[in-house]
Formats: C-alpha cells, structure tokens, sequence
C-alpha cells in the first residue's frame, strides 16, 4: 500500500490521469478524496459519479448536463453536469466499467478535446479537470471482450494502481484503531483479545466499507469500557472459531477450481454462503452486512457461481 501511496504522490503533480483499481470497498473512493487533497486541483471541487448507480438513460445528462428544454422533463433553466462541475477540481468517475460504451465515446472525445458540449446545446465551453477513475472490474479483460473501449481504457491509465483488499493488507490492526477512532470519538472502549482475534480472522468480503459497518455497529452495543466478541456478528465470531471454512453445498472444491475461480474467490464464497445461510438467504440483509448495494452482491454471486433463492 505504501508503494502506491509513493506512486500516486509522484504523478497527482502532473495532472497524470489515474486508474484505481480493487474490490469493492476496499476504499477507493476515500484514496481519490485523499489524492484530491494533495493534487493541484485542491481548491477545486471534488466531483464524484459512480457509474454503476445511475441508470443509463440518466448518466449522460449528469455527466454532461443540459440546456433548458434539451428533453421531456428537463429542469426549466437548464443543469450544468457532473463534468462541468469539476471545472477547475477533480473528477471522480467510480466504476467506470459500467459505463455504457456509446457514452464511453463522449467522455474520450472530452478527454481529447477538453471541451464539453452539454445536451441540447450547439456550442461546447473548455473544462480542465484531474481525472480519477475506478473500477473493481478488469477493464483490461473488458476491452478483450468488446466491453469497454481500448483508445479509453488508455486515455484512462495514465497510471494504474491497485488498491488491496483487506484481508491481503498487513496493516489490519491500524486500520481497526484509526476506525475505532474515527467511529468512536468520545467513546474509547479497549478491545478485547477475543474481539481482537475474530477481527483479525475475518476474511472482510466487504473490505473496508464492511469493517467500518460492523466496528459503528459494535460501538453503539458496547456499553462498557471493554469491547468483546460478543458486540460482534455471528458470522465474523464463527470464522475465529472454525480454523477450515466449510464447502458450499453447490459445488465441491475440484468443481470450484475447475470453474476457474481462485483461492481468495473460493474462501470469498464460503464467507458469502454463509452469511446467506445465516440470514436465510435475505440478500438485502446481507448486502447491508457487508456494506454494498444488493446489485453488487448479486453481481458477486454471480461471479462466484451462487445462485440466489
């Protein structure tokens, strides 16, 4: 982590187009706000769309804005777009793979040209932004397929980073005081050896954004001046507690390893089933647990070959 760190100071001096790259909520938006801070652009505003969030038929106003009667239902005096909006900042563009590709041409052409032409509009204005970008797809593997444009995908990573998952990362136990911290403010409970181990075990399918729901969440249990595992969910106490995760009743070991799904997937998958097990397949339940919207938690089951009841 503090290789990219080093990196990302180096070219956010440059104006140098930056490509984030992880699982979901392994803090890439938190890393973007941080380079913002640091960058050239700090006066400016921070303008970030994430673009698996909004359906398609909305993204290209809000990226672009629009005159006053450019469509049905338009505001009567017009809106300036996401993209205008960071004239002078930052721009943030989460999940970038989920842009469409005939709005994927529109933004290479303003990344070309650095001119925006809202909709409904016959002149376009000059826009000076640094551009970050994110994406907890290979977008490498999506221009292969067709998915994502090349010219883009290169206009894009000016630089790439990776951002790794919790539970690859050696600085778990900081990041849990720097949360406890954060979360706690005035209330400072000492955590308790138990609580310690089950932290530390858990696999955090979620990454950060999960850690920080379940240590918010355990705060407001915690009562007293120590912080136990029993201020913690069944499911992250259990994994302390059973050294092997179980197999998933739909495929064996050998049929997950044939799917093509890797060693960090597979433990992802018995965490997932779990928690479905747990909740009794309540995939909004769960998807609250691990601190992403159900569409990303369907699209990772997906990915890890569970189907939903």
């Amino acid at each position: 982590m503090d290789a990219q760190i080093h990196l990302a100071r180096r070219v956010i001096t440059r104006q140098i187009p930056i490509l984030l790259q992880g699982e979901t909520g392994s803090g890439k938006d938190v890393f973007a706000n941080a380079l913002h801070a640091i960058s050239p652009a700090r006066d400016g505003n921070f303008v970030a769309v994430n673009c698996a969030s909004l359906p398609e038929t909305l993204i290209e106003s809000e990226l672009f804005g629009y005159r006053a009667g450019a469509f049905t239902g338009a505001q009567r005096e017009g809106r300036r777009g996401k993209i205008m909006q960071a004239d002078g900042g930052t721009l943030f563009l989460d999940e970038i793979g989920d842009m469409p590709l005939t709005l994927q041409a529109r933004l290479l052409r303003v990344l070309e040209e650095k001119r925006v032409a809202p909709l409904g509009a016959d002149t376009s204005s000059s826009v000076e932004f640094q551009l970050i970008s994110a994406s907890h797809r290979d977008l490498g593997e999506l221009v292969r397929c067709g998915e994502f444009r090349e010219d883009l995908y290169y206009r894009l990573g000016g630089i790439a980073l990776h951002l790794p998952a919790l539970r690859e990362r050696s600085d778990r136990r900081a990041l849990i005081d720097r949360i406890l911290a954060e979360e706690g403010k005035w209330q400072r409970p000492e955590l308790a050896a138990d609580a310690e181990q089950a932290l530390m075990q858990y696999p955090w399918p979620g990454n950060l954004r999960q850690m920080r729901h379940v240590l918010r969440t355990a705060l407001a249990l915690c009562d007293g001046p120590r912080l136990t595992a029993h201020h913690l969910p069944l499911e992250i106490v259990r994994q302390a507690t059973v050294p092997v995760p179980r197999m998933g009743p739909a495929l064996s070991g050998a049929a997950m390893t044939q799917a093509g799904l890797t060693a960090a997937q597979i433990h992802d998958r018995h965490t997932i089933l779990d928690l479905l097990k747990t909740h009794r397949w309540n995939v909004s339940t769960v998807a609250r647990v691990l601190g992403v919207s159900r569409n990303t938690l369907y699209r990772r089951m997906h990915l890890l070959s569970i189907a939903p009841r």
